[in-house]
């Protein structure tokens, strides 16, 4: 059984939840020393050296006031926490948290900072698994724990404490010893997650769902090996903020099996725009695209024309530039691109003018002058083809439908437009019969991707051999 001598009970405030950013405002450590019964104490506030926010010192308590002349988290703090913990394990509720601010701190300073871990979030799902939540409140309710100052850290580090005096009396040493010693080796997972909840999931392609309280959907990504990839998220969350929100708030976990690369990257993108997740910033759902068609005018000079993109097929008849949002980012993408060259917007029909006169572009002596015919349309649209060439959109290269064959799973495509994927000739009717949706510019980009293996699917309708 551990002793006394080898534990340190942590807590700590801060001004939010990112340990790239935000920083510690309050730090308390019980722990005891060798041949005293008395638990000794570290406890200050600390200088933050930037404004707590008023929600956090509303919750708190700790005002800018408070800690304006406390210390920083300089050298001589970080020597005293070394100390405590050169033979101590550092036990916090939910201890990823506390553990990757001080971490950081010591960073800041050019030091490291690397004592052995346990959390008591984990040792009471382990020894009270009747209980469904295990965050403090709920602890000190059960356990009848004396609290008087809640989301201070020297009060939040005295009930963990006595959280642990009273496992010590409610389990034998053997239990209790055999309990931490399985969750400081088991691999590094969020509290709240359960430790088996990896056990079952194969290491290969796959889409993985997490997900927050009440099932919100927290982040959706994929990867060739699902489990490596997210046990890298937890293993990084000490030193990444995005991480560390993530760990925070992971409540459960969801595994797709994908049969390849592409499936994986199909199945991501729906997921993350049928599910919208907090946190991510890609692939999210779109309503409208917007496109720049390419005209001609009577004088035999190209225009662009903006165009919503919802039923359009891309063709060999007609060109188009770039799929955009908005109207406004498609005005602006494209005077970003004529602004480099000595194209005229006027005559592309980006900007107002009168035919025959100069545009103000001309006047400056930035336009070649397509607006009084000084230049002729064919110099005129041949910079204009250079100009929008990474623009470009692609033609549909077949005359119907086409797939792409991983293992035993066809993904269907028509026009760019992914229909869905099919294992059999019914499920490949059903993807056919259905109505088709909408160009997304993702799913545009990852045919475009795997463009190379794209067959034309066959008039009968039925999965290939």
């Amino acid at each position: 059984m551990f002793s006394d001598q080898q534990l340190a009970f942590v807590d700590i405030e801060t001004t939010g939840g990112r340990t790239t950013s935000d920083r510690i405002t309050e730090i308390a450590v019980i722990y005891t020393e060798a041949g005293q019964q008395q638990p000794q104490t570290f406890h200050t506030l600390l200088n933050p050296d930037t404004s707590i926010p008023p929600f956090i010192q509303s919750l708190t308590g700790i005002s800018n006031k408070m800690v304006e002349k406390a210390p920083y988290f300089d050298n001589e703090i970080a020597d005293r926490l070394a100390a405590i913990f050169k033979e101590r394990i550092f036990i916090a509720h939910n201890v990823r948290f506390d553990y990757g601010f001080i971490k950081a701190a010591f960073k800041r300073l050019g030091r490291t900072f690397n004592p052995q871990q346990l959390c008591t979030v984990k040792l009471s799902r382990l020894l009270y698994p009747e209980h469904k939540h295990h965050g403090l409140d709920k602890i000190i309710a059960r356990h009848n724990i004396d609290m008087q100052n809640r989301h201070r850290a020297f009060a939040d580090a005295r009930a963990i404490y006595d959280f642990w005096q009273q496992l010590r009396h409610n389990f034998s040493a053997d239990i209790l010893h055999q309990t931490c010693k399985t969750i400081m080796q088991r691999p590094s997972l969020p509290a709240h997650l359960h430790s088996d909840v990896l056990d079952n999931i194969s290491d290969d392609y796959g889409v993985y769902l997490i997900y927050g309280d009440n099932d919100i959907p927290l982040y959706i990504g994929k990867s060739k090996q699902v489990k490596t990839r997210l046990m890298s998220h937890f293993s990084q969350d000490v030193h990444n903020s995005k991480e560390m929100s993530l760990s925070q708030q992971a409540r459960k976990i969801d595994i797709i099996p994908c049969s390849g690369e592409l499936d994986a990257l199909l199945t991501e993108s729906a997921q993350i725009k049928q599910r919208q997740p907090i946190l991510n910033r890609r692939l999210r759902r779109q309503k409208d695209l917007f496109s720049f068609r390419l005209n001609t005018n009577t004088n035999g000079y190209n225009t662009l024309s903006i165009v919503p993109m919802r039923h359009v097929q891309l063709n060999r008849e007609q060109h188009y530039y770039g799929l955009f949002h908005s109207k406004s980012d498609a005005q602006k993408s494209i005077k970003n691109i004529i602004s480099n060259t000595d194209l005229c917007l006027q005559t592309l029909g980006i900007e107002k003018g009168s035919n025959n006169r100069p545009c103000f572009r001309h006047q400056l002596h930035q336009c070649s002058g397509a607006c009084i015919n000084k230049i002729t349309a064919d110099m005129h649209n041949l910079k204009l083809a250079l100009a929008l060439l990474k623009l470009k959109l692609a033609a549909w290269p077949f005359s119907g439908y086409a797939y792409i064959k991983e293992q035993h799973k066809y993904h269907i495509f028509h026009h760019w437009i992914y229909l869905g994927s099919a294992g059999n000739t019914d499920e490949l009717q059903t993807l056919l019969n259905q109505p088709q949706g909408q160009l997304d510019r993702d799913i545009y980009q990852i045919i475009r991707q795997h463009k190379h293996l794209l067959q034309a699917l066959n008039p009968a309708h039925v999965c290939p051999d």
